[in-house]
């Protein structure tokens, strides 16, 4: 029996190929939303369209973007062998960590702390970890639920 395409076909293509145009994807968990971000990450750098330190990619917990590093990484190495930009990959894996991979609330600290005085912010501040953020949310909540 023949694979049938998946009903989001277009869009994955769109995801992997649309290389001069700025997206946001968002579907549920175990879609595939990061094997396509990475296949465009390498598809962007391949063709000299970008440099790692110019690539922002961010997620909404730390284990996705840890894994979505680690998953750049590996596809790095395995592009780099059957590609002929041997040299953008090189440069790209090289410099991976030029590359602002992270979680969403990790980009705005780094915004933040850039421009402390403009966002009126302690310079000093730092971000919750998940834990503590859950818990101050709960006790917000159960505040909020009392009134």
């Amino acid at each position: 029996m023949a694979d049938r395409p998946l009903i989001d076909a277009d869009a994955r293509e769109r995801i992997r190929t649309s290389l001069d145009e700025s997206l946001i994807v968002e579907a549920a968990a175990g879609t595939g939303k990061t094997t396509e971000l990475v296949a465009r990450i390498i598809n962007l750098l391949a063709s000299g369209a970008a440099r790692v330190d110019e690539v922002l990619a961010v997620t909404f917990t730390e284990k996705a973007a840890g894994e979505l590093k680690l998953r750049l990484r590996e596809e790095l190495e395995r592009a780099r062998h059957g590609h002929n930009s041997l040299a953008d990959l090189d440069h790209a894996i090289a410099h991976l960590e030029e590359a602002q991979v992270g979680t969403i609330h990790g980009f705005c600290a780094d915004l933040l702390h850039e421009r402390p005085v403009e966002a009126a912010v302690d310079p000093r501040f730092d971000v919750l970890s998940e834990p503590e953020a859950s818990r101050l949310f709960a006790q917000a909540f159960d505040l909020w639920l009392e009134e």
